[in-house]
């Protein structure tokens, strides 16, 4: 019958007193209750500090030969010199030493000891006095490191201590490496995000051009459309949608012949009927787009009124979804507002007073009333 082979992790744990076991199993708890690397980093050099009794400590990751301060107690007061935030490795002697022996190296007396200049700088500001650098390791890569000290006399360290240490080096190696994926991924996917939207906005100076409206149309109803869901009390993550929302609420429009889309007199009865299936079409092209989905809303209803004459769906008051109501208060208020080929744009007055009009026949009145607030206090500021 084979033998199961022990970790370095297992048979040092296996050592350890067991108050210091019940230390490190509510450091695990603590590290594993967080995807923040910042908090990650935050609970590793406190443990570190308390596990050993110290006054003082540092965590750095490192990344191409660079250590960047991850966290510190007690924390650093914003003046601390930037040796302290950040630093490259071969600055600091004894932290390459860590990093090339993947062990710990201790100086009993810091102000004694041979230190680099950038070295200096840091046992001076924290007034160090013994001092324990340790690695962070994660399998064989040396991933950071915790810097760990005395202020007041020098102290010694024990192995138990120094196994400790390596102990508490592997739980932090693996949660830091944890946040740093989800960071990653988060990064990621907002990266993904800003090219969706720069697409967006692509596409819709391009509807804009195509329907003789500049481009100025689009992105002034999303901003105000943001604008006054914000005052609407929306919640921040659905502004993005929104605006993507707004952005695109003409995208039903590319189905519509240029013919009719850019007929300069008046339309036929059978031509407005084929306009009035750029929702439908809008519809169509956005189910297809998962990332797209939330922002539906506006494409597909906002020509929708609250009296329920409006198209494709004939939908009423409250049927109508929120956005869409919202937007159509807007796109009225800003098509009236600017020069057409077939008209001049009215004045400021004159549009508000006729989205007021049409509360409870086309728009909702309660956004009636919270958009022309907007434009009151832009028309006449507090002093």
């Amino acid at each position: 019958m084979g033998t199961t082979q022990t970790t370095p992790y297992e048979s040092l744990a296996a050592q350890a007193p067991a108050t210091a076991l019940w230390t490190l199993l509510k450091v695990s708890s603590s590290l594993a209750s967080t995807l923040e690397l910042s908090e990650v980093l935050q609970i590793a050099i406190e443990s570190a500090a308390d596990l050993l009794g110290l006054e003082t400590g540092a965590i750095y990751t490192l990344e191409n030969g660079v250590l960047y301060l991850g966290a510190a107690t007690p924390s650093l007061p914003p003046q601390f010199p930037d040796e302290l935030r950040q630093a490259y490795l071969f600055d600091h002697s004894h932290i390459k030493e860590v990093v090339s022996s993947k062990a710990p190296v201790y100086l009993d007396d810091a102000r004694q000891a041979p230190l680099s200049a950038a070295e200096k700088i840091v046992v001076d500001a924290r007034h160090l006095i013994s001092v324990l650098y340790f690695p962070l390791l994660l399998k064989e890569a040396v991933i950071g490191v915790f810097i760990v000290g005395t202020t007041s006399q020098s102290r010694q360290f024990t192995k138990s201590e120094i196994d400790l240490c390596y102990i508490l080096s592997f739980q932090v190696a693996l949660a830091v490496a944890n946040a740093q994926l989800y960071q990653k991924a988060q990064q990621a996917v907002a990266n993904l995000s800003q090219a969706y939207d720069a697409t967006l906005k692509g596409w819709s100076q391009v509807l804009d051009m195509r329907d003789n409206i500049t481009e100025e149309h689009t992105h002034r109803v999303a901003d105000l459309t943001v604008a006054l869901a914000s005052q609407m009390g929306f919640p921040e993550s659905e502004l993005g949608h929104l605006r993507r929302g707004a952005l695109l609420h003409d995208i039903g429009k590319m189905g519509i012949p240029d013919a009719i889309l850019q007929k300069p007199g008046r339309l036929s009865a059978d031509e407005r009927e084929i306009i009035q299936t750029h929702p439908e079409k809008a519809y169509q092209i956005i189910s297809q787009i998962e990332y797209l989905a939330p922002a539906m809303d506006i494409p597909y209803c906002h020509h929708e009124k609250w009296d329920g004459t409006g198209y494709p769906r004939q939908l009423k008051g409250e049927e109508i979804p929120l956005a869409a109501r919202l937007f159509a208060v807007i796109d009225v208020y800003d098509a009236l507002t600017t020069d057409r080929p077939y008209r001049q744009a009215w004045e400021k007055e004159k549009a508000m007073a006729y989205i007021q009009e049409q509360a409870g026949k086309h728009f909702d009145p309660q956004i009636v009333t919270a958009f022309l607030e907007i434009l009151r206090t832009e028309l006449n500021p507090p002093i």
